[in-house]
């Protein structure tokens, strides 16, 4: 087939071209010093990283070509070509973590250095897995409540990780969800009853959601993170879990109250609004209206206002349980008795993340929500706080993971979503 040379503009426009298996693609070496250039655009450095992440993925699977790379006598004067210079010159291998700098390098045919833990991290890992569970499964186990984890591994031909779920489909439409922890794999209780206590009529939508409302509800387990998609139902089942430790069944209320923080960072400095007036409910307010536009789904549906007076059920739970944390102002606090509901903790860079989780003390627990796979470009580049807990995951009993991958919110976020899949 014949071979198409794909200019700069295309690849900032839409870079998932390249993946098209019908067509042959090439591209100038002069194109990724355009990339380079372009990363540092604010406007443009979203578009000009993912396509250099995806030149990459190409170029080190053999499937893209790089046209007129020059020579060690021809390589140009910017800081990252110089270095790469004096890297070919001593014959070594390159270490770096800008991604740009290393597609030059594998352009030159240098090799790569894997930077530390990198390599090894899975970001693939959801916390669950799925299986069958066929006629034995029904005949043999649906009436046993916890196995030892090395014979439930042998049985079910698994290896499962520390607070890792696993999800067995049976013969008829229920599914039974099972958890190790500590060496011991229990199956969960799938009751709304703990929901329905604090006033919750909404139920997990899927065996994925239950999952994360079991690790939300676990206080054996003071670090509870739910990644997933838009709309995929992180902030509701935070709260739904929050709620049903706070003020639903005697025994699930191991908190009194709820704290509730996300980073202050805007989408866009275009669209800053500056300082905002007011206590810290109103400077906070805007930041956290998705909390208590949730709050109100759960708790105010058969509510109706007869009185001026009359206080609806969210507004009274959000004045009685729900105290909001100012994240500049974290620094020093020991968080008691609680449970902390982190929005869009994606956003924070490890500094912040260490010390936000560093305020949990004995007895409370800390739930962080957000997007770590369609994260913010250029906010805390490369500095992330969830790069330090991933290699993590599955690892320790104090901490456990869900990702959500199914979007629940409406048939339209659905292909919005498949729309603007990067």
């Amino acid at each position: 087939m014949p071979k198409i040379s794909v200019d700069t503009n295309i690849l900032i426009n839409d870079s998932s071209i390249l993946f098209d298996t019908t067509k042959e693609f090439v591209i100038s070496f002069q194109v990724l010093r355009e990339l380079d250039k372009l990363k540092r655009n604010p406007d443009l450095k979203r578009s000009a990283q993912i396509a250099i992440k995806n030149v990459k993925a190409l170029l080190l699977a053999g499937k893209l070509e790089i046209l007129n790379v020059p020579t060690k006598e021809s390589l140009g004067d910017s800081p990252d070509e110089l270095i790469l210079l004096d890297t070919l010159v001593a014959g070594a291998s390159f270490l770096s973590e800008d991604i740009n700098a290393t597609v030059i390098a594998t352009a030159l045919n240098i090799p790569l250095s894997d930077v530390d833990a990198e390599a090894d991290t899975d970001y693939g890992y959801k916390g669950y897995i799925t299986i069958e569970g066929g006629i034995n499964y029904d005949q043999n186990y649906v009436q046993v409540k916890e196995l030892p984890l090395d014979e439930f591994n042998e049985i079910f031909g698994v290896s499962l990780k520390e607070n890792q779920y696993c999800i067995i489909d049976r013969v008829g439409d229920k599914n039974d969800i099972w958890v190790n922890h500590r060496g011991i794999v229990s199956r969960i209780s799938q009751s709304a009853q703990p929901l329905k206590s604090a006033g919750i009529m909404e139920v997990p939508l899927d065996y994925e959601q239950a999952c994360a409302i079991h690790a939300i509800m676990d206080p054996s387990v003071p670090l509870t993170i739910i990644d997933g998609k838009v709309g995929s139902g992180k902030s509701l089942l935070a709260l739904m879990g929050a709620l049903a430790c706070t003020i639903g069944q005697r025994q699930h209320q191991h908190y009194k109250s709820i704290f509730v923080t996300r980073p202050p960072v805007g989408i866009n400095s275009a669209y800053k609004l500056g300082y905002l007036p007011g206590d810290l409910n109103a400077k906070l307010g805007d930041w956290l209206g998705g909390i208590k536009s949730n709050l109100k789904f759960l708790l105010d549906k058969n509510f109706k206002r007869n009185k001026e007076t009359d206080i609806a059920p969210s507004e009274e739970v959000f004045q009685d349980h729900f105290e909001l944390i100012n994240l500049d102002s974290i620094q020093g606090m020991s968080l008691h008795d609680g449970i902390l509901l982190v929005d869009e903790y994606q956003l924070t860079d490890r500094d912040m993340l260490k010390l936000i989780l560093t305020r949990i003390s004995k007895g409370s627990k800390v739930v962080l929500m957000g997007d770590t796979v369609s994260q913010t470009f250029g906010i805390n580049r490369l500095n992330e706080g969830y790069r330090a807990i991933y290699p993590w995951l599955g690892q320790i009993p104090e901490m456990s993971f869900i990702r959500l991958e199914n979007i629940h919110r409406s048939a339209l976020v659905k292909v919005i979503d498949k729309m603007f899949n990067d």
